[in-house]
């Protein structure tokens, strides 16, 4: 049987990584990424944020992150981004700073502070001009990059660059990223021989296969997949029209579009086409970034 279940919809990926009952499956795929020495491994997770799929479904297009905290107090942000976002960099690095900061209260010293590590999966290409998949930034010195601090880390995982075939998968962090890439297409009863070897890898497939047989869950799924694609079929088609027609009609279909997902009142044409390219444009970027910023 096919699995069908595309672990990169965020509704399928919270349920794999953000339930109390998923917690281990999230800590092996969290040591994977980090590759700890031996004995700095992930001994416990607590969820900052477990999965609640009826807030999921009423947040409409939100992002879907999950927020955790290890034994030693560090903070966790990772969330998997379907939609390619030209201020994604800026996203990430509002929300890690804004989880870090979060952790003082009034009283408290800095010391108090411990690190935040963001990791963030793309389903697009960010940074073509190398070819490496896994890319981590820390704050570093400019001439002789030492970091400025160990608490703030930023992992970017860009799947489209990880294109091992199955039978050249060596280590777990390989077979996360292939199971995350292609599950969908997976034969549940011809399970690839390399997972057999990684445990959690074999948990996660079972929540999706479990997902994919409850008839509620598969509903929730395919409503939850079904939103990603309007979203992205309604901005190529804004940006397609926009072409035909000229800069300014892209950016006040795109603006349209956003505003309906919002639930906003659509602006005015005639009060749009009074505005600048540039303010357009501004306006534009700022209601796509409220859609994909909804918690």
């Amino acid at each position: 049987m096919i699995l069908g279940i595309d672990p990169k919809v965020d509704y399928a990926f919270k349920h794999l990584f953000g339930r109390e009952a998923t917690r281990l499956i999230l800590m092996d795929l969290l040591d994977n990424i980090l590759d700890p020495a031996p004995g700095r491994e992930i001994r416990d997770l607590e969820l900052l944020n477990p999965f609640n799929p009826k807030e999921a479904l009423d947040d409409k297009l939100s992002i879907l992150d999950i927020k955790a905290r290890d034994q030693s107090g560090r903070q966790f942000n990772v969330e998997m981004q379907m939609v390619a976002s030209r201020y994604f960099e800026k996203r990430i690095l509002y929300y890690g700073v804004r989880l870090y900061q979060q952790q003082l209260h009034e009283g408290q010293d800095y010391l108090e502070l411990k690190p935040t590590i963001s990791i963030s999966f793309l389903d697009h290409v960010l940074f073509g001009h190398v070819p490496e998949y896994h890319l981590r930034f820390r704050l570093l010195e400019a001439s002789h990059h030492f970091p400025l601090t160990q608490d703030m880390e930023f992992h970017i995982l860009e799947l489209p660059k990880f294109t091992r075939p199955v039978a050249e998968l060596g280590s777990d962090l390989d077979m996360w990223l292939y199971f995350l890439r292609g599950a969908e297409k997976i034969d549940t009863e011809a399970v690839p021989a390399a997972f057999l070897k990684q445990p959690m890898v074999m948990r996660a497939l079972e929540e999706l296969k479990m997902l994919a047989q409850s008839d509620l869950e598969r509903e929730r799924y395919e409503a939850r997949r079904k939103a990603l694609l309007d979203y992205n079929t309604g901005l190529k088609v804004a940006r397609m029209e926009g072409r035909e027609e000229g800069r300014a009609e892209e950016k006040i279909g795109i603006i349209h579009f956003c505003e309906c997902l919002l639930h906003r009142q659509e602006t005015p044409t005639e009060q749009l086409v009074s505005l600048s390219l540039e303010d357009l444009s501004r306006l534009a970027d700022e209601l796509q970034g409220q859609v994909l910023k909804q918690r």
